[in-house]
């Protein structure tokens, strides 16, 4: 049955909320209707874009613009109408005993919306039946600072639950206090003599109980207590339960909101049309005159970087932009043989930032001995997002105001780039967030939102810019390549007794502070659980070489430099096992003897693989362990993959994956399986599909038929094992990705006699020796 389409949605909505719905149609009648609301006052106008958002479907995702006013006018709307009372930052509740709780960090999929509010939700001892979630946005409380970045709402780096735990445990806890405050109060009790449960708070001598609704008017005038007492682990009713997900039944029915499914009055659609090579900009459009005066088109924008169509609808604006006649400036001449070329030569002669030096392991190998060398590559790859990047902007430059719907994941990073833009203090940008069809980082850079903002100040109305496949692919921010060179030299017991590790590729200093890096002298996401080593060496250089490319773009991608450094390292690992004659999996662990839950993590993981029995005929496994450690040391997950492969006809398939992580304390079991789920999953796209090549200066991949992901049909069986952990949560929706590719490549050598090196890793047989054959040619990975 295909899903259902925004008029579908619609109609769901419509069928929930007519009263409300006949409402907005009344006000959406004409163009002049809409321009007058757009002039109310704050209450009201907040008022309206509540019914928008009913309207539009959004009623099971509202856009919050209560949360975004300051506390005199949301008082003032909500004392008028009698509804939702605000308790602190993150909780609000109806007369009739309704929570709404607050969600700063975007939906991506990773299950915030259900796992953060499970956190709210059980200090405040709500009735979970009558929880509903809003985003929220725009205030203080909603922001942290990542690792040398400034103070921002954004999500991204597997931070959410780690940063949030502790202050959402603390806003469910003061809200009840008030709570209990008032309910005492009333009862003519003391509050010690008073419990919690349900939405409710109860005097269990006398029987009596007060509900949440009834209270939270007073509560709401309780100063709030900074360091409540919080609940002891015995007493969760909701933290480490496997609670069913809060946004799955919206996505079934098709009435949850992502930005594609934004419509507010007034609205005017564009497409984007760009410069066939990186870096490219627009000069001229010869044809613009005959393209305006088609019909529903009602200009042509002409940006920085790109040539924007508006249009009435979609279709109109696609076709005008695919038919422009556009004079390019034409970006330098990106060629992925010559990059590859440019990193190799960097492993060998570039002048490199040396993260970690401990002994002198360089002199130990010159000396010679048993000498490992390993070299490996990784390309480009693209977020191939399932719903391309999009945003609907309402310039108003009359009132010196804007406001922006969409799928964003970096909330501030937008008010900063359109203030910037517009010399508007970044208040003055209001971000409504929906949900995010797949991001993984993309949408955490604004150029999407600022394409749409540019042609809204052009056409003096709303406009929802929706960037083609096709766009995006070619024109994204890319995670960069890498090349490493590892040398190590084993001892007689075959463990290293210094190691040599040089990682060569683009550095990401252009969405990182660049002075942080130049500091630094290098760019730590490039050497990403290199520079932390988790295993046990005596003496350790590591080393990275920025290797410039202008016109190419980067940016953070899921698992960031993990993806590419891990793969070298456990590679490297594995080799240096062979070498040894050692079992891979007991190397590891001799290596990894002074970390108890590494060591833990790994034997839970070969006892839940049934690994202490040989493989069955025709099976060949593999192994991956890694350390993740969050931006600026944040957090450390542990984690370990086991894999079984086999080879049908010609190709390797890849049919069952065991995971074992250590992510802290589990609020959601449920959440952390789907987060390994899918982390193994895209892991397997990047192993053995994905790859952006350049040539003439432009991205070769357009879309999925040439970018291909996963198959259905190739997805293995995955079993994750959640190991018990006392200690706080810790991150879990990138970890899974960084050993998988590793622990298939060493399944591919068992199979064949080759090691891969290179990913994306050989789907076949034949492919694996031909790759093999080249690199016995060039004497790669010798001992």
């Amino acid at each position: 049955m295909p899903l259902p389409n925004a008029e579908a949605k619609r109609a769901v909505s419509r069928a929930r909320q007519s009263h409300e719905t006949q409402e907005i149609h009344e006000k959406k009648a004409t163009h002049e209707a809409y321009e007058a609301q757009g002039e109310m006052a704050s209450p009201s106008r907040r008022n309206w874009l509540k019914g928008m958002a009913i309207a539009t479907g959004s009623l099971v995702i509202p856009l919050s613009a209560s949360w975004l006013t300051s506390p005199q006018a949301r008082a003032a709307s909500e004392g008028a109408t009698g509804h939702l009372i605000e308790i602190n930052d993150w909780i609000r509740i109806d007369a009739d005993g309704t929570t709404v709780l607050g969600l700063s960090q975007c939906e991506v999929g990773q299950g915030v919306y259900t796992g953060l509010p499970q956190v709210l939700a059980d200090e405040l001892d709500a009735d979970w039946r009558r929880v509903r979630v809003e985003f929220v946005t725009a205030r203080d409380a909603y922001r942290t600072a990542a690792a040398n970045e400034a103070l921002q709402q954004f999500v991204g780096a597997s931070m959410s639950v780690t940063l949030f735990y502790e202050r959402l445990r603390v806003a469910g806890a003061q809200a009840r206090e008030a709570l209990v405050s008032v309910a005492a109060q009333r009862l003519g009790v003391r509050t010690t003599n008073c419990i919690t449960r349900d939405g409710r708070v109860i005097h269990p001598q006398s029987g009596r109980s007060l509900g949440y609704g009834e209270l939270a008017a007073d509560a709401a005038k309780v100063p709030l207590n900074p360091h409540p007492h919080l609940k002891n682990e015995a007493a969760h009713a909701l933290i480490g339960k496997p609670m069913p997900r809060l946004d799955t039944p919206s996505k079934v029915d098709g009435s949850a909101v992502f930005g594609i499914d934004v419509n507010v009055p007034g609205m005017l659609i564009g497409a984007v049309r760009m410069a066939p090579t990186t870096g490219g900009a627009p000069v001229a459009v010869k044809n613009r005159d005959d393209i305006k005066a088609r019909k529903g088109v009602h200009d042509v924008v002409i940006a920085k970087d790109a040539v924007i169509v508006v249009a009435d609808d979609y279709w109109r604006a696609k076709k005008a932009c695919d038919a422009l006649d556009v004079e390019w400036k034409a970006g330098a001449a990106a060629d992925s043989a010559a990059i590859l070329a440019e990193r190799r030569a960097a492993l060998i002669n570039g002048k490199p930032g040396i993260a970690t030096d401990i002994g002198d392991a360089p002199a130990m190998i010159a000396a010679g001995g048993k000498v490992v060398t390993g070299e490996y590559h990784t390309p480009y790859i693209v977020h191939a997002t399932m719903e391309p990047v999009n945003a609907t902007v309402h310039v108003r430059k009359n009132r010196g105001e804007i406001e922006v719907w969409g799928p964003i994941q970096g909330q501030d990073k937008v008010r900063w780039a359109l203030g910037g833009i517009f010399k508007l203090p970044p208040e003055k940008v209001t971000v409504h967030t929906t949900f995010l069809g797949g991001s993984f980082g993309r949408k955490y850079v604004p150029d999407f939102v600022i394409h749409a903002a540019v042609a809204s100040a052009a056409v003096g109305r709303p406009v929802k810019v929706i960037r083609s496949r096709e766009g995006d692919m070619q024109h994204g921010f890319y995670r960069p390549c890498a090349s490493g060179r590892f040398q190590a030299v084993l001892g007689s017991d075959g463990l290293p007794r210094a190691m040599h590790l040089r990682v060569a590729g683009q550095s990401l200093y252009n969405v990182i502070k660049k002075e942080n890096y130049e500091k630094a002298g290098y760019d730590e996401t490039m050497l990403d659980g290199l520079y932390d080593l988790a295993y046990a060496v005596p003496n350790l250089r590591v080393e990275g070489v920025d290797v410039p490319q202008p016109n190419i773009p980067v940016s953070f991608m899921r698992s960031v430099g993990s993806t590419s450094s891990v793969f070298f390292l456990e590679s490297f690992i594995d080799e240096m096992a062979e070498a040894a004659g050692s079992d891979p999996i007991a190397y590891r662990k001799r290596l990894l003897r002074h970390d108890a839950l590494a060591s833990a993590v790994i034997d839970t993981t070969v006892k839940a693989a049934g690994w202490q029995a040989n493989a069955k005929p025709g099976v060949y496994r593999g192994f991956g362990y890694c350390t993740y450690t969050g931006r600026g040391a944040a957090f450390s997950t542990y984690v370990a993959v086991a894999v079984e492969m086999r080879v049908v006809g010609d190709r390797f398939k890849i049919e069952r994956v065991v995971c074992g992580v250590d992510c802290g304390r589990a609020i959601n079991p449920n959440l952390i399986r789907a987060n390994i789920e899918g982390g193994i999953g895209f892991a397997l796209t990047n192993t053995f599909k994905s790859q952006i090549t350049f040539a003439n200066g432009g991205v070769e991949q357009s879309n999925f038929g040439d970018y291909p992901l996963l198959y259905l049909v190739e997805m293995p069986k995955i079993e994750t094992v959640i190991v018990p952990s006392d200690r706080p949560p810790q991150g879990c929706g990138e970890v899974s990705l960084p050993p998988m590719a590793p622990a298939v490549a060493q399944a591919i050598k068992r199979a064949t006699g080759v090691r891969p090196r290179s990913m994306p890793l050989p789907q076949t047989v034949a492919e694996a020796r031909a790759l093999g054959s080249v690199a016995a040619g060039q004497g790669k990975g010798s001992v």
